[in-house]
C-alpha cells in the first residue's frame, strides 16, 4: 500500500469518526418536532419480537422503510429525524449527504436517529441492493 492511499485511508477514517461524534451527540435544545403544528415522520426504537427483544418505542414512531417504497420524510434544520427500515434480506441504510450508514439484519428492523444540520434533499436508500427506500427533504 502506497503511502498516499494510507493517507486517504486515514481521511477517511477521521471523516467517519467526525460525522458519528456529530450525528452521536445530544441535543442542545428540545426537539422542535413536538412543537410544530405538522408532526415530522420520527421514530428511534425498535422491536424484534423474532428474537424476544424489545426497546422502548416513543410515542411517535415514523415511518417504517422498505424496499419498493420511496417515502418522503420533511423536517426543519435542527429538528431530530427519526426512522426505522426493514429488509428480508441483510442490507446497509445510506444516507446520502449526511453519508451516515446503518446494517439491517434479515427480517429485523433497525432505526436511524440524527440531528437534521444540513439543509437540502437527501436520498436514503439500502446500500447493497442500490434501492431508494427514502427522500429526506432538510428546510431552512
Amino acid at each position: 500500500m502506497t503511502r498516499t492511499q494510507r493517507l486517504t485511508m486515514l481521511a477517511r477514517a477521521a471523516i467517519i469518526v467526525v460525522v458519528a461524534l456529530i450525528a452521536l451527540r445530544p441535543a442542545d435544545e428540545p426537539e422542535r418536532a413536538a412543537q410544530t403544528a405538522t408532526p415530522t415522520p420520527t421514530a428511534t426504537a425498535t422491536t424484534d419480537a423474532a428474537a424476544g427483544k424489545a426497546t422502548p418505542t416513543p410515542s411517535h414512531p415514523g415511518p417504517l422503510l422498505t424496499a419498493g417504497n420511496v417515502t418522503e420524510i420533511e423536517v426543519d434544520k435542527g429538528d431530530r429525524v427519526r426512522f426505522r427500515a426493514r429488509s428480508a434480506e441483510a442490507e446497509e441504510i445510506h444516507l446520502h449527504g449526511y453519508d451516515l450508514t446503518k446494517d439491517v439484519e434479515p427480517g429485523r428492523t433497525a432505526a436511524m436517529s440524527f440531528n437534521a444540520d444540513i439543509e437540502g434533499i437527501f436520498e436514503i436508500e439500502f446500500e447493497h441492493s442500490g434501492t431508494q427506500i427514502a427522500e429526506q427533504r432538510v428546510n431552512p
